[in-house]
């Protein structure tokens, strides 16, 4: 026999008073169509925030909690409760919220809630500019996710803002999406390392957490070739005979801990060194190895100084 296969669902609707958006994952019972389990979430289109969702449905009804494990018992201690009865192409109930109950009204749409409607909404609202000497970054902050990211501005060329600013549109409305969809814990900060006629690098570090069984933590590097308008991917093609590994190596290992080096295996081989994360200084270059998701707390900057960088 074949095994039944899942499908999504999409709504459109209220909960009092308050517009929502609310999607579902469905996933029958192999024995019984009619009935099985939900996963998804849903939103308020004032504030476009995914809210994770499960539970059960059956020929008549469907139970929806907030999280993102169902069981019967969970429904008397959660948040957010959906306790709704299929009409034809509706869902109506009741929605409880702590204390507090409200009614709702669901219909079925083809709209795709993300991508029809929330997606379009973010909007990036200038927010300050920096100088560094003659050339201006411009922060924006995204609406609805609170999250910033600056842009060229006054004194880089037409070509260079043509080239890196729609690059820069395109993180920041993906971790503007990211944001979103993660209603737990979403922290993202930036280290600026260098603006200068040749370059542009800065860091970005995170902390998320959306679920599962550990946060995430980590560093993105993103270096800007100004003067070939080209986004630099790694540090090997501004130094090509350079062996960084080595190099890190003779200058750190001897002043490692010694339970550290041999927990996080820095310098053992350059296997954490391979997908480096690295950002130019006006002094010389950071580094940083790439570890397993469980092993992000090994992570430390090390730097190369340029004069080491051409020292034989």
């Amino acid at each position: 026999m074949l095994p039944i296969i899942g499908w999504s669902q999409s709504y459109v609707g209220t909960i009092g008073n308050y517009p929502i958006h609310l999607e579902v994952n469905v996933y029958p019972h192999e024995k019984d169509s009619t009935s099985g389990e939900l996963e998804g979430y849903y939103f308020y289109d004032s504030k476009l925030i995914s809210i994770p969702i499960c539970g059960r449905f059956n020929k008549e009804s469907v139970a929806l909690i907030d999280g993102y494990y169902f069981s019967h018992e969970k429904v008397f201690d959660a948040d957010e409760v959906f306790d709704l009865t299929k009409k034809g192409n509706q869902l109506i109930g009741n929605f409880t919220l702590k204390d507090d109950t409200y009614k709702v009204i669901l219909t079925e749409t083809e709209q795709e809630p993300l991508e029809d409607f929330r997606n379009p909404k973010l909007t990036f609202v200038k927010d300050s500019v920096v100088n560094f000497k003659d050339k201006q970054l411009v922060w924006f902050t995204e609406k609805y996710s609170k999250l910033p990211l600056f842009r060229l501005g006054n004194g880089f060329t037409k070509a260079q803002r043509a080239k890196f600013n729609p690059i820069l549109d395109a993180i920041h409305l993906e971790d503007a999406k990211d944001n979103l969809d993660c209603n737990s814990w979403f922290e993202i900060s930036y280290e600026i390392n260098l603006v200068n006629d040749k370059f542009i690098s800065y860091l970005k570090q995170y902390s998320v957490y959306c679920g599962g069984a550990h946060p995430s933590h980590g560093n993105v590097g993103y270096n800007f070739n100004l003067k070939t308008l080209e986004v630099l991917e790694d540090v090997e093609s501004l130094y090509p005979k350079v062996d960084f590994f080595q190099k890190l190596k003779d200058k750190y290992q001897d002043s490692e801990n010694d339970v550290a080096d041999e927990e996080c295996e820095t310098f053992v081989d350059d296997s954490y060194w391979q997908y480096k994360t690295w950002n130019l200084t006006s002094e010389g270059v950071i580094l940083i190895p790439n570890y397993p998701h469980a092993m992000t707390p090994c992570e430390d900057h090390y730097f190369l100084s340029y004069a080491e960088l051409i020292k034989a």
